[in-house]
């Protein structure tokens, strides 16, 4: 055998020996690798969470259009709180909004409605009593027409929200879905529910946190959006005080 072949197959084998060797030291620098990077850990979706409420209230995975009625039955609303709602209302070729204040503190409701382009209405309900004034106004106008029963639906309407009980009013066979969602980053009941009469889809979301609707849309037989409701951060337990006082000074807060 000539040196010069010798030479060739020592190089040869030099070089196959320094590559194992590579591959071998590359495949434990990746192991390493591996073994220090903590792989993600999927998390739960709110549907797969099981809530801890009142025995009698189904699990989350049983929430369903049969049994939504019944878990929003459960839910109250704070007696004392304070937050801000957006509302839109659309029609072809144009829409209003609404930006509304709303402070409650047990029976009584006071709401601050603004425009962009029209005055500040400010409404404060009591148990038998409706004051309405507008920016400038000295003397509110002032009705007792108000009966005690069904106050907070009269709230509602001048807020121009969708309730959950309008939710438990409607037919079981209207509610078309219902569940668990996350909306707004909080945790909520949804439900979809369509009028067998117009046709029109409406979809709720209530806080299981504050037992308040937090959002709603409707859509009507086309589709289209006719409707919308936001609320922003609810503050339990605060209000402020000078909402509850008319133009005059009075003050219906109690001592």
């Amino acid at each position: 055998m000539s040196l010069k072949r010798i030479a060739g197959i020592t190089i040869f084998g030099i070089l196959f020996i320094g590559a194992v060797i590579g591959a071998m030291l590359l495949t434990s620098y990746l192991r390493r690798d591996d073994a220090a990077i903590p792989l993600p850990v999927p998390q739960p979706t709110i549907s797969e969470t099981p809530v801890e409420t009142d025995p009698e209230v189904p699990d989350r995975v049983e929430v369903t259009a049969e049994t939504i009625q019944q878990v929003v039955s459960t839910l109250k609303r704070p007696s004392t709180y304070s937050r801000g709602i957006y509302v839109c209302t659309y029609w072809a070729g144009g829409q209003a909004e609404y930006t509304i204040d709303v402070s409650v503190h047990d029976d009584l409701s006071s709401l601050w409605i603004m425009r962009p382009m029209g005055e500040d209405k400010r409404v404060i309900i009591t148990e038998d009593m409706l004051y309405i004034w507008y920016s400038g106004d000295k003397t509110p106008y002032a009705s007792d027409e108000l009966a005690a029963d069904g106050v907070y639906k009269d709230v509602d309407e001048w807020q121009m929200i969708i309730t959950y009980e309008d939710l438990l009013s409607i037919s079981r066979d209207d509610i078309v879905e219902a569940g668990y969602v996350e909306y707004g980053g909080e945790d909520c009941i949804y439900a979809m529910c369509r009028s067998r009469t117009t046709g029109y889809m409406r979809v709720f979301y209530v806080s299981l946190d504050v037992g308040l609707v937090t959002g709603a849309e409707e859509y009507d037989e086309y589709g289209d959006l006719v409707y919308s409701m936001a609320s922003g951060d609810c503050s339990i337990g605060a209000i402020d005080p000078t909402a509850f006082t008319l133009p005059d000074g009075t003050d219906l807060l109690p001592g």
